[in-house]
C-alpha cells in the first residue's frame, strides 16, 4: 500500500475517532461531575471527586507510557488498534451507567472509565508524518470535515437533554464510532519503532538537565490542557445552570466562529509584522484565559471562547480541542522523546488538577476556578517564550 493512502487511512481514522471524542469527551467529564453532585449534594465535593479521576486516569496514562513506547517495537498499527479498541470498552462501559442503580455500581463504572482512559493514552500513538496530514487536510472536503466536528457538540448535548436514555444512546454510538475507525486504521500495514530506551533511563531523561527547557514546555502545555478539557468546561457546566444542551450549543458555535477568527487574528499579526512576536503572542493567550474569569453568562462564555480559539496556539491541527493532544509529537514519527512528551503532559494536566482539590477543599469553588484559569494563563505566556528559546537552541 503506498505511503500517500496510509496517510489517507490514518486521517479517516482520525476523523472518525475526533467526531467521537467530539460527543464522549468534554461530556463524560462532566457526567462524572453531575454524578458525583446527585451523590454528595455538594459541588465542591463533587469537582474534587471528577478531578480525583482525572488525576488516576493520568497517573495510569504517566506509569504505562514508558512501557508501551517500548512495546511499538512490536508494531505501531498493533499499539494504535489496542488504545483505540481500549477507548472503545471505556466509552462502552460509561454507557452502562444509565443501567446501573444509584448504589457502589456506579463509582465502579466511571472509576473503571478513568482508569481505561488512561490506558487509552498511554496506548494510542499517531505515527504518521505532519507532511502527509498536511496534503490531506488541504483537500476540497477539509472544511466539510470541520463542520461536522464542530456540531457533533451541539448535537450530543440536545441528546441528552432531550433523551430519556441520552446518556446511553450518546456513549453506546461513542463507542461503536470508535470500533469503526478502528475497523479502517487496520487497513494500514504494520509500521515498527526503534525504542531504546529501559523504563528507567525514560524517567531519567525525564529528569535529565538537558531536558529541562522541552519537559518545562511540556508541562506547562498539560497544565493549559487539563484547564481546557476538564476544568474550564465544568466551570461553564456551572455558569450555564448544568445545561446539557447550552453546554454542546456554546461549544458548537465557539469552534465554527473560532475557525474563521483564527485566520482574522493572523492575518492582522502578520500585517503588523508581530505574528512571530513572544510578547505578543503571550500576551494574546494569557488574555484569552483572564477573560474566562468575567464570564457569567451564555454569551460571556461564548465570546471567551471565541478570543481564546481565536488566539489559539498554531500548534493545534484542527478546530477542535480535542484531537489536540491525541496526535504524537505533532505528528511526526514517533522516538524516545515523544514519550518523554506525554509524561510531561501528565506531569502538567496531574499538577493543576492537585491545585484544584487543594483549593476546593480549602477554599470556595470560585477560588479554586479562578486559581485554575489563572495558572493556565501564566502557563500559556510562559510556554510562548519557553517555545521561543527552545528554537533558539535547536
Amino acid at each position: 500500500m503506498q505511503e500517500g493512502t496510509n496517510a489517507r487511512v490514518l486521517f479517516t481514522h482520525r476523523f472518525l475517532f475526533r467526531l467521537a471524542l467530539a460527543a464522549g469527551n468534554v461530556f463524560a467529564w462532566v457526567i462524572v461531575f453531575r454524578m458525583f453532585f446527585i451523590a454528595t449534594d455538594t459541588v465542591e465535593m463533587a469537582l474534587a471527586g471528577t478531578a480525583a479521576l482525572y488525576v488516576l486516569s493520568q497517573v495510569v496514562t504517566f506509569i504505562l507510557t514508558p512501557l508501551t513506547g517500548m512495546a511499538l517495537r512490536r508494531g505501531v498499527r498493533r499499539a494504535l488498534i489496542l488504545g483505540t479498541l481500549a477507548a472503545v470498552g471505556s466509552y462502552g462501559f460509561f454507557a452502562t451507567v444509565f443501567l446501573a442503580q444509584p448504589d457502589d455500581r456506579v463509582f465502579w463504572i466511571i472509576a473503571t472509565f478513568a482508569v481505561t482512559i488512561g490506558i487509552h493514552r498511554a496506548l494510542y500513538w499517531i505515527p504518521y508524518k505532519a507532511a502527509e496530514a498536511e496534503v490531506v487536510e488541504r483537500s476540497p472536503h477539509a472544511l466539510v470535515r470541520e463542520a461536522m466536528v464542530a456540531l457533533v457538540p451541539a448535537g450530543a448535548g440536545y441528546m441528552l437533554a432531550t433523551l430519556e436514555n441520552g446518556l446511553l444512546v450518546l456513549f453506546s454510538s461513542v463507542s461503536a464510532l470508535m470500533l469503526v475507525s478502528a475497523l479502517v486504521v487496520a487497513r494500514i500495514p504494520e509500521k515498527y519503532e526503534s525504542f531504546d530506551w529501559t523504563y528507567r533511563e525514560t524517567i531519567r531523561e525525564l529528569t535529565a538537565r538537558g531536558n529541562h527547557l522541552a519537559v518545562g514546555l511540556f508541562i506547562l502545555d498539560g497544565i493549559q490542557g487539563a484547564t481546557l478539557l476538564l476544568i474550564w468546561p465544568l466551570a461553564a457546566f456551572l455558569v450555564l445552570g448544568q445545561s446539557f444542551q447550552l453546554l454542546g450549543a456554546v461549544l458548537t458555535a465557539t469552534l465554527c466562529v473560532a475557525f474563521l477568527g483564527r485566520y482574522v487574528t493572523r492575518y492582522f499579526l502578520r500585517t503588523l509584522g508581530v505574528a512571530r512576536s513572544p510578547g505578543v503572542l503571550a500576551t494574546i493567550v494569557f488574555s484569552g484565559w483572564m477573560f474566562r474569569l468575567a464570564a457569567g453568562t451564555p454569551v460571556q462564555l461564548l465570546a471567551v471562547d471565541i478570543f481564546y480559539n481565536s488566539g489559539a496556539s498554531p500548534r493545534r491541527f484542527s478546530i477542535d480541542t480535542y484531537g489536540f493532544e491525541q496526535a504524537a509529537d505533532g505528528g511526526h514519527f514517533i522516538d524516545e522523546y515523544t514519550v518523554v512528551k506525554e509524561m510531561g503532559l501528565c506531569v502538567g494536566r496531574i499538577a493543576v488538577c492537585v491545585l484544584f482539590i487543594t483549593l476546593l477543599a480549602t477554599t470556595a469553588e470560585s477560588l479554586a476556578f479562578a486559581a485554575a484559569i489563572f495558572t493556565a494563563a501564566a502557563a500559556a505566556a510562559w510556554s510562548v517564550f519557553l517555545a521561543h528559546k527552545l528554537e533558539k537552541v535547536l
